[in-house]
């Protein structure tokens, strides 16, 4: 067998491949609502929007599906993934138990520089919240558990809801298109940098605990407004 060059098969990092970039996009219209819940997919419109081959869409779909963001109708047509009230029931349930671990590992664990990140990453939720922008506070969202998941310096924690992050991402983007909940989601946050803070473990715990089930009614009463309203598309 003849032995590879150093240089044979490696690839270029510094650009994302053309799937890659329209799967990115339909993945930040799922999220941000511009396709929601139920939504029919047409290719022929995605290719329209996106100025790529249908190929390339249907590529980039195909990755959705298998993250269980885009699902399929009775027809077998593909559609904005709706889940089930016993599949949102069971990732919150295990989000919870992980994440309240989370929390009293970073009070235990974390080292001043996560310490400061996490003050920050709470200053920056108030912002976005502000200005209620839900890519924005999606993306600050995002990056307080990426502190807390550090801080708490356990990776096992982290690879297990990254199992189930796309999901988890689209529940939440879910329990926020509810604004009246707004105002609550960024005070229940920021009572979890509080505690974080105070390196208080059991109110970590409970701060966490209350954060993720409140954040599970939210979805579950928007799931309730869909299954009532029908599928959008209709």
């Amino acid at each position: 067998m003849n032995a590879l060059a150093p240089s044979s098969l490696r690839v270029d990092r510094t650009h994302k491949t053309l799937r890659a970039q329209v799967q990115d996009a339909i993945y930040d219209a799922i999220l941000d609502g511009v396709l929601p819940p139920g939504q029919k997919i047409v290719e022929r419109e995605l290719c329209a929007s996106t100025g790529v081959s249908r190929t390339i869409v249907r590529e980039a779909l195909a990755r959705l599906e298998e993250k269980g963001l885009i699902g399929r109708d009775g027809a077998n047509a593909m559609i904005v993934a709706v889940m089930t009230e016993g599949e949102v029931a069971d990732i919150y349930e295990l989000r919870a138990a992980l994440e309240v671990l989370a929390a009293r590992l970073f009070t235990q664990r974390a080292d001043t520089a996560q310490m400061d990140a996490i003050a920050a990453s709470s200053a920056e939720l108030g912002e976005a919240f502000a200005k209620g922008h839900l890519a924005d506070i999606r993306s600050a969202t995002t990056r307080f558990y990426d502190i807390l998941l550090d801080g708490s310096g356990n990776r096992e924690i982290a690879r297990s809801l990254n199992a189930m992050i796309d999901r988890i991402y689209f529940l939440r983007s879910q329990s926020m298109s509810d604004l009246d909940r707004h105002r609550d989601s960024l005070r229940e946050m920021q009572s979890i940098a509080d505690a974080l803070l105070a390196r208080d473990p059991e109110a970590a715990e409970k701060a966490t605990q209350d954060h993720v089930a409140a954040a599970a009614r939210a979805a579950q009463r928007q799931l309730c407004r869909l299954n009532k309203n029908g599928d959008p598309a209709e």
